[in-house]
């Protein structure tokens, strides 16, 4: 082999650096509400990246709106790995970001090593809630990236969101992530 050809091979190699994919279990509507140790809805109120002890994470802070299920309190704060610190950027790929001012309804798993939960099945576990021309608001359900509920139909010719009313959306999560009240006689 020439030495060039072996020079180049090894500054190549040398610049290669370790590529990792995410993989991310497939969540159906009522699996993510029964695997979900929180549900609420909420309203993004501050985003910012910090350096911890496992890398850049992003934390977000969110009021909550309502808690539909677990202990939610009145804030809600996550640290999901990624973010950008000066000229370090580091991506995750379904990692979602989130933007002050957004509202979203997140179904969040119990806390990791660092003490953070994350939305359950990534991108999966948060829908966008957005305000309507009318002055409704709906949430936004995507095909292929977040799991809909029973009756939720789509247009097999569209790409664009189906959107279901909020209060829809709450009382169809409550129904399915929450056990049938007793009755008493």
């Amino acid at each position: 082999m020439p030495v060039r050809t072996l020079t180049l091979m090894i500054a190549f190699l040398a610049g290669v650096q370790a590529a990792s994919a995410t993989s991310v279990v497939q969540f159906s509507f009522d699996s993510l509400c029964e695997t979900s140790a929180k549900i609420a809805h909420v309203k993004c109120i501050e985003s910012r990246s910090i350096v911890a002890e496992d890398g850049v994470r992003t934390e977000t802070r969110f009021r909550v709106f309502e808690g539909i299920k677990g202990e939610v309190g009145q804030e809600i704060v996550i640290a999901l790995p990624g973010g950008q610190i000066g000229e370090r950027r580091v991506t995750v790929s379904g990692m979602p970001i989130f933007r002050e001012g957004e509202e979203t309804v997140l179904f969040l798993s119990g806390p990791d090593g660092t003490g953070s939960p994350w939305p359950v099945g990534l991108g999966q576990g948060c829908y966008r809630v957005v305000e309507e021309d009318s002055g409704g608001r709906s949430v936004h359900l995507q095909r292929g990236s977040t799991p809909s509920p029973d009756g939720a139909l789509f247009k097999p010719s569209s790409s664009q969101p189906y959107q279901i009313d909020l209060k829809s959306f709450l009382d169809k999560v409550r129904e399915t992530a929450l056990p049938p009240a007793k009755i008493e006689n």
